[in-house]
């Protein structure tokens, strides 16, 4: 059997997507308000899947997604192998101002 190891903050990555999917499912705006997301993000994360979360978790690695990075939505939408180089590249750059 296998078992993945996650680090700290890929649990934080994974206790946030899988809140923030909930909430918007729930209440789209109090969730937008509390999370600080636009209406786009809330859009792109209340359509994820656990599985696709878990896929994005494990592939983005130690590269924390929230506060919102810019480039939230563009992360989720590209093909997994490249999450990982990409959140890193961009990582300096991704608080919200």
């Amino acid at each position: 059997m296998n078992h993945a190891q996650l680090s700290d903050v890929q649990i934080a990555n994974l206790t946030l997507l899988l809140t923030i999917r909930d909430g918007v499912m729930q209440d789209r705006l109090a969730t937008c308000c509390k999370f600080a997301l636009d209406a786009a993000q809330a859009e792109r994360l209340g359509t994820l899947g656990i599985q696709q979360i878990l896929a994005i978790v494990a592939n983005v690695g130690d590269a924390t997604l929230f506060p919102p990075r810019r480039d939230l939505i563009a992360l989720l939408d590209l093909p997994l192998p490249l999450a990982r180089p990409l959140a890193a590249v961009h990582a300096a750059n991704h608080l919200v101002s």
